[in-house]
């Protein structure tokens, strides 16, 4: 298996994706977050420092930074250019305070860090978000149902489905032989996206409906009274916004590039040009003296011509 599929599959598996994805969704509009889809912010952290694709981490962690009471008289000057020094002090204040380990207590570049490091440190800064004193008062504008995650329900097999936003669905598999340490019970857990496509919806509902299992078949039921029907829309607007944010991301490169190009004609000249310029100028001044001298010449010689009643003839 290629290293990309690994990732990718590792990726599927890691319950922090849809929670982030979740969490900004949600909290877009009150904190001013990028809109985006489960599958976007799994490409971007896959993107392995693609500027085109890592846009979406830099504005994203940028947003959450300038909302935390830590950084509060920072706020003005926090860019995609110097997140990372921000998010370090903020980290680093933070885990002291909460005394917990700090996932990004080293100089090394956000980007170069492993995948689930990144993941890690992108997760924590979406609580750490949520502890500004205003929060309460902007989570008042909110519904309180919608800020419960809950599963769906349960198979015969008691695993889990969970249902974020969007179009996906995760299943939660719980492993087999719980151990129990300080009179706690550990339980490990495997997740993974259950449905992708339309037709995988379709199909998980119409193979639960047909189980012997009541379980299965009330897990149906909320499937088809609740999900299906809305999913063509929810795929329809998913596609939709994808395009928006494709012609946003062209508009945005072509205004980069423009103003790329307008920094370099305003850079300093360099002596070497300025000589060339002067010289070039000057060769100018000569050439435009030479055509003035030979005019001259040729209207004294008109004049003379004139009154001598003959004709110039060159």
């Amino acid at each position: 298996m290629s290293p990309v599929i690994s990732s990718i599959l590792d990726i599927q598996s890691w319950w922090e994706v849809p929670c982030v994805a979740h969490f900004c969704s949600l909290f877009s509009q009150i904190f001013n977050l990028p809109d985006f889809h489960i599958e976007d912010l799994e490409e971007a952290l896959l993107a392995d420092g693609n500027e085109g694709q890592t846009t979406l981490l830099s504005d994203l962690i940028v947003s959450l930074l300038r909302g935390c009471d830590l950084l509060h008289k920072c706020k003005p000057h926090i860019h995609a250019s110097n997140y990372q020094m921000f998010m370090r002090r903020l980290f680093r204040k933070q885990c002291q305070i909460q005394n917990i380990e700090n996932p990004f207590d080293s100089d090394t570049d956000f980007q170069s860090l492993p995948l689930r490091r990144r993941l890690e440190i992108l997760h924590s800064l979406c609580y750490f978000r949520l502890e500004s004193k205003k929060v309460p008062e902007l989570l008042a504008k909110l519904e309180a149902d919608s800020l419960r995650i809950e599963p769906l329900g349960y198979d015969d097999k008691k695993s889990a489905y969970w249902y974020f936003f969007g179009t996906r669905l995760y299943r939660e598999d719980f492993l087999s032989g719980e151990e129990k340490k300080k009179g706690k019970v550990k339980c490990a857990a495997i997740w993974q996206v259950i449905c992708f496509t339309e037709d995988d919806w379709k199909n998980l509902a119409a193979k639960l409906k047909a189980s012997n299992s009541r379980r299965n078949r009330a897990l149906s039921k909320i499937l088809y009274e609740n999900f299906l029907p809305k999913i063509p829309k929810l795929f329809k607007e998913k596609e939709d916004q994808r395009r928006r944010n494709f012609f946003k991301k062209a508009s945005r490169l072509r205004t980069l590039s423009l103003k790329k190009i307008s920094e370099d004609s305003e850079k300093e000249l360099t002596d070497t040009e300025i000589d060339n310029l002067v010289e070039s100028t000057e060769s100018s001044r000569n050439s435009f003296r030479s055509q003035r001298w030979s005019s001259r010449k040729k209207v004294r010689r008109f004049d003379d011509t004139r009154g001598s009643g003959r004709q110039i003839t060159n």
